[in-house]
């Protein structure tokens, strides 16, 4: 066997690889890291990976003593795949970023955003957490996705742009901090960005710890739809344990359970989640919501004021995620009655005079106001679509456009803060500028939610302005290609959504300008 002609062709091989993996991540080319590290990665990633596979062949011809000279060039042939089931697992956040900075292939189109993510991952799983080791991992986030300053950075020493791995790897490191929340919105942002900019791998870690963090809390419609959008054995376990517990049709046998439980990893860790949906059973009806009583007490027949009490109470009382339609309904009409009924309005003249007010109009206004003062705040808190109290009567009505109003300003007052900034050149971290565009959308995009299409008409102009405006300062002056064009990609969507030619034919172009 000629070693020397399969090393060759070998070395080959990687510098090819290495090529293609440039190629495919135009926006982010490797720079070397202090003391000369960036110099033996590219010897590891030129000579010790083909040798690898050299040993690699010859094992396989037979030649047993390339074992001993294989086993420790693994992590060479199949980084990720040490990274991913040795290195995080065992908690090494170091050894877990350095493996993952080999994985061309894998990691291609974001590779120190990758590695950063398998190091934060890996975070997540030390059992005992170390500041100095956080410290680092976010040294190499910060180097994956960009710093801030008033005065740029020299063009050897600025770290690469923001990618879709870069994002996930602030996700994980925010979970690791507590900050679920924060978590969720970078993880569920990860799917924004373009797919030559984002690893397939970012977006399945993303898709399996939104399913993992849903299922975590209940909330199994929302697995289901992670799960339909697919993402690894795990999350194909997890949905279908969703449709069952769902009844969804067709529901998932129970050898297929077993059999896609068999596949997934975490098998103890999942087995509880198993046994729950196998006793839910085949087929099993979608369980209904219990109708809640009207209100908390029994009022007089006639007492139109204390039952309209009665109900905004028991309303204000609910916790958050379960009021419904119907609430609404029965307390938009009980106000409805009470405000407008002229036994009830008699009543509070009389009660007036004897207080000396003016008259009952006098006491209604400031009431009517307070009403739909906490009806707006309930609607918010609870997050109750516009679906749900569309077209309730007249209280609701002015409630919706109380609503309407306070969301509106809010939006644009973000847009304000956001276009400031800009304008003023304040620079913040590439991750930190990705965040505070994550809360505005979610801003604008929970505002619509409660309100309606009404709401988003009025405000897109004012928020595309001043996105865009961001966006086109992030990819010329920041060069932070991928966010901003992720940033483009949201106002097409939208654009086109409102049916607004001029805007979506102005973000097409945007678009294509790459990332």
């Amino acid at each position: 066997m000629n070693w020397g002609v399969i090393l060759a062709l070998a070395i080959v091989v990687r510098m090819i690889s290495e090529a293609a993996a440039r190629k495919a991540s135009p926006g982010a080319p490797p720079r070397p890291d202090a003391l000369g590290a960036g110099t033996w990665r590219t010897a590891v990633r030129m000579v010790l990976a083909p040798m690898a596979l050299v040993f690699a062949v010859g094992l396989a011809a037979g030649q047993l003593w390339c074992a001993l000279l294989l086993a420790p060039l693994v992590p060479f042939i199949a980084p990720w795949l040490v990274a991913r089931h040795v290195m995080i697992p065992l908690g090494l956040p170091r050894a877990a970023y350095h493996v993952t900075l080999l994985s061309d292939w894998t990691w291609r189109a974001d590779r120190r955003g990758g590695a950063a993510l398998a190091a934060a991952w890996a975070l997540c799983r030390a059992r005992k957490p170390d500041p100095a080791v956080e410290a680092w991992v976010s040294e190499r986030l910060e180097g994956a996705g960009g710093r801030g300053g008033a005065a740029p950075a020299p063009p050897a020493a600025r770290p690469e742009p923001l990618r879709g791995a870069g994002v996930a790897a602030g996700a994980m490191l925010a979970a690791h901090r507590g900050d679920l929340e924060g978590a969720r919105a970078l993880f569920d942002s990860v799917a924004g960005f373009d797919e030559r900019a984002c690893p397939p791998e970012a977006r399945r870690i993303a898709a399996g710890w939104l399913a993992a963090d849903a299922a975590s809390r209940g909330d199994w419609t929302a697995v289901l739809e992670r799960a339909r959008e697919g993402g690894g054995r795990a999350l194909s376990l997890l949905g279908a344990i969703a449709a069952r517990l769902l009844g969804e049709e067709p529901a998932p046998a129970a050898l297929e359970l077993w059999l896609r439980w068999l596949a997934a990893p975490h098998r103890r860790a999942t087995l509880p989640l198993l046994r729950r949906a196998l006793a839910a059973g085949e087929g099993a009806p979608r369980p209904e919501p219990e109708e809640p009583e009207p209100c908390a007490a029994k009022v007089a027949e006639g007492d139109l004021w204390s039952r309209a009490v009665l109900l905004h109470a028991t309303l204000l009382l609910r916790p958050r995620g379960k009021v419904s339609g119907d609430d609404l309904r029965r307390l938009g009409g009980a106000w409805d009655a009470a405000l407008d009924d002229e036994r009830a309005q008699a009543e509070l003249r009389e009660r007036a005079l004897s207080l000396g007010a003016s008259g009952a109009q006098a006491a209604l206004g400031p009431l009517a106001r307070a009403v739909e003062e906490d009806l707006a705040a309930a609607l918010r808190a609870a997050r109750v679509p516009r679906a749900a109290w569309d077209d309730l009567g007249a209280t609701i009505g002015r409630t919706r456009r109380r609503l309407r109003d306070e969301l509106l300003s809010e939006v644009e007052l973000a847009c304000d803060a956001l276009r400031r900034r800009v304008d003023e050149k304040r620079e913040l971290p590439a991750l930190a500028e990705w965040r505070e565009w994550t809360s505005l959308r979610a801003q604008y995009e929970a505002a619509g939610e409660l309100v309606g299409t009404e709401l988003r008409r009025l405000a897109f102009p004012k928020v595309h302005a001043d996105v865009c405006h961001a966006a086109v300062w992030l990819f010329n002056t920041r060069k932070e290609r991928a966010i901003a064009n992720a940033m483009f990609r949201w106002l097409l969507a939208e654009a086109e959504a409102l049916e607004d030619a001029r805007l979506a034919g102005l973000q097409r172009g945007n678009v294509g300008c790459g990332v």
